[in-house]
């Protein structure tokens, strides 16, 4: 899998998104506060505690929950959190069974919001590295991506300028800026660092607007997302400033602004 790509889909309605390149780091550094509580949707492992009503793993505490979804032996992160332990004795079979489906098929047949467990989110890591997340609040994303293109954009320029690793620290992107974004994600976008440009201190990074048929494949490694999307607009960042600016050359695939 390429690690110089973030590609992004956004569902405003089931609010869900589907991205590659946004990893776990990303996603605990972007939201507010760290889950207190999650069950694992993955094959259950008897080494690990075992909540008697679900059949899930379960994962109790602030300090548990983050050693859990930065544990580097699990490949394939499947979780959803919920409010209170006690609560999980009020799941009926259909939910369980839900919950079973979400882990199993990477998708929802109902709301994957739970009354019963309060949940915010539910993290799926799919076959191929992609990470399908469903957030009861969106804006919550909003910021995980915004550290992710940030980060993204770190790293890049330090591979390309390795002498100037500790000179300079990049700026967030401004949330007026993301806001811009929203229409194209929506459809389905891909930010290219691997092609990145550098010139004098300006950066600028390829937007491309992927094919609606991506969305839909689970289990294909994402350099043909390159391949069959197209130049719409550029990320530019000033290094000696630090500040964002979007270039849009294709106006109609930044159309519709939405609310943040």
């Amino acid at each position: 899998m390429r690690n110089d790509i973030v590609y992004v889909h956004l569902d405003k309605v089931s609010h869900l998104t589907l991205t590659y390149g946004i990893g776990i780091r990303d996603f605990i550094g972007g939201i507010p506060h760290l889950p207190e509580n999650v069950l694992s949707l993955a094959p259950v492992d008897p080494n690990q505690e075992i909540d008697i009503y679900s059949g899930f793993n379960m994962y109790i505490g602030v300090e548990n929950v983050k050693a859990f979804l930065l544990d580097r032996t699990l490949k394939n992160l499947r979780w959803i959190d919920f409010d209170n332990s006690f609560d999980l004795e009020s799941l009926t079979p259909q939910e369980v069974s839900e919950m079973l489906y979400l882990g199993h098929a990477f998708t929802h047949l109902k709301s994957p919001f739970y009354y019963k467990l309060q949940n915010n989110f539910v993290y799926l890591t799919l076959p191929n590295g992609a990470n399908k997340v469903y957030y009861r609040f969106l804006p919550n994303f909003y910021h995980v991506m915004i550290q992710a293109l940030t980060d993204h954009l770190g790293r890049a320029y330090r591979e390309k300028r390795t002498f100037l690793r500790l000179r300079y620290h990049i700026q967030e992107i401004p949330a007026a800026l993301a806001k811009q974004l929203l229409p194209l994600l929506i459809s389905g976008a891909v930010f290219d660092f691997g092609n990145l440009k550098l010139q004098g201190p300006e950066v600028t990074v390829p937007i491309l607007a992927a094919p609606d048929s991506v969305y839909q494949l689970k289990w294909h490694e994402p350099t043909m997302m390159i391949e069959k999307s197209n130049l719409v607009g550029r990320l530019k960042y000033q290094m000696n400033t630090g500040t964002w600016d979007l270039i849009v050359l294709s106006p109609e695939a930044f159309e519709d602004n939405l609310n943040f």
